[in-house]
């Protein structure tokens, strides 16, 4: 048996206790269920970090975002080894994101969907002045309809602004983070440009590296997007996600992001329908005996007035 904080009892431990992982657990006060993650102590963590933290989480609960997992305890858990502090969460149902990208293929709308409700969530604390500062698949849960509650906000900016680096991660973090350990939302959008292009590409923009100047270097060199193939997705939303990943050239706000994405769907629903359209057009001649079969992929109307025009020739020069 495992006990956090001498109330919380980890349900889903296998062996030892990982850090920066999310546990689902039991409050044994009241015998609900809830949701835990745990970090450990680093010199990156300030002194007054808790105090902070319960301050962030009571402005979390007035926000009352639909897309982000409430803070409803903290603390800290002394062994003889180390000190450990826990965030507990409301409980919900799913897996992060993490999982979801190391284990299955996401198509499109997916991607698309997961994306939209995280900007969303950081639209929302954004009008508060409120940021994450800790964006990464592990604090993204999706349930089995990839509804999106993001987990762990406000630990960042309880820890005055510094991102406490939990086990040393560093692979989301934006550079202004990396050189003067300076966050705000633009941090955020850098991480949403890592994780997306990591659900697509199945691998980091920039590789994971053990130093922050090494990590700098790499973003500075920048991705090479001619030697990479996309398993799923299409051009428009790796242009996103070039524009999320850009130093220069950035988002001005989260709504010119939505519309973005919203965009990428209707193209697809655009493609998809003139696909349908042409072959129903197709079905409609090879059942009046003019053509046997076509297999021709249809893009846009150009293409279709042109398929529509060969065939009209074709007709004129039977009748010939």
């Amino acid at each position: 048996m495992n006990f956090i904080g001498n109330r919380y009892e980890l349900l889903n431990i296998e062996g030892h206790i990982e850090l920066n992982k999310i546990y689902q657990a039991r409050d044994a006060y009241n015998n609900d269920k809830v949701l835990i993650k745990i970090i450990e102590y680093n010199q990156n963590i300030c002194e007054n970090f808790i105090s902070n933290l319960i301050d962030e989480s009571t402005m979390l609960k007035d926000i009352n975002s639909p897309y982000i997992l409430n803070l409803i305890d903290v603390g800290v858990h002394c062994t003889e080894l180390t000190t450990l502090y826990y965030m507990v969460s409301e409980y919900s149902e799913g897996i992060t994101l993490e999982s979801i990208i190391r284990g299955n293929y996401l198509h499109l709308e997916a991607i698309v969907n997961i994306a939209t409700q995280v900007v969303k969530a950081l639209e929302s604390v954004n009008k508060h002045n409120m940021y994450h500062g800790d964006l990464n698949p592990t604090n993204i849960l999706l349930d089995e309809w990839y509804n999106v509650k993001v987990c762990n906000f406000g630990l960042t900016k309880a820890n005055n602004g510094v991102n406490p680096r939990a086990c040393g991660q560093i692979k989301y973090l934006s550079p202004h983070q990396l050189c003067v350990n300076y966050t705000d939302l633009e941090s955020d959008l850098f991480a949403l440009g890592i994780m997306l292009f990591e659900s697509i590409f199945k691998k980091l923009p920039f590789e994971e590296c053990e130093t922050e100047e090494e990590m700098l270097k790499k973003i500075d060199k920048g991705v090479n997007w001619r030697e990479l193939k996309a398993i799923n997705g299409n051009e428009a939303l790796i242009n996103i996600i070039k524009k999320l990943l850009d130093r220069r050239k950035k988002y001005r706000n989260t709504q010119e992001i939505i519309i973005d994405l919203s965009l990428v769907m209707y193209e697809k629903a655009y493609i998809e329908d003139e696909v349908e359209e042409y072959e129903e057009l197709i079905d409609i001649h090879s059942s009046m005996g003019i053509i046997s079969t076509i297999n021709i992929y249809k893009k846009n109307r150009l293409i279709v007035a042109f398929a529509i025009i060969g065939l009209m020739l074709t007709m004129i020069i039977n009748m010939l």
